[in-house]
């Protein structure tokens, strides 16, 4: 298998990155609009600090997955099993308070499991175990 081969990016895995990017800018919106819907009744230093680690941390993870390591593939699922129970539940019950917040909500979700399916597509998941096969030519 060439190696020219190896290195090009298959287009699910560039359409996967996109709607990991697009997940993170819904976020960044959804946390402005609790910053502004809560500014009057507690300070939100903590919350905005918080998501910022976080966003920093989710671009990280993004630019891993663009460049083909593994781990940063599979960090999105660990991401993605713990943060589901944490979504998911809150959103059913905050739905009559504020539907477009709980509606972006649930968009995030959706281009989450579809980015997550494309990363896992049988042509994705080879190009990201392709990194192993060329090591292992060189030698």
């Amino acid at each position: 298998m060439p190696t020219k081969a190896l290195s090009e990016r298959p287009p699910k895995v560039v359409l996967a990155v996109k709607f990991f990017y697009v997940v993170v800018g819904i976020g960044i919106i959804r946390a402005a609009m609790t910053v502004i819907r809560h500014a009057d009744v507690r300070s939100p230093n903590f919350l905005i600090l918080t998501k910022l680690i976080i966003y920093i941390g989710s671009f990280y993870l993004i630019y891993q997955i663009s460049k083909g390591r593994n781990w940063a593939r599979w960090s999105m699922v660990v991401i993605f099993i713990i943060a589901i129970p944490l979504t998911i539940l809150p959103a059913f019950a905050s739905f009559s308070h504020n539907p477009v917040h709980t509606l972006l909500g649930l968009i995030q979700i959706v281009l989450y499991i579809i980015g997550m399916a494309f990363l896992f597509h049988g042509s994705s998941s080879s190009w990201f175990g392709a990194e192993k096969i060329s090591k292992k030519l060189e030698r």
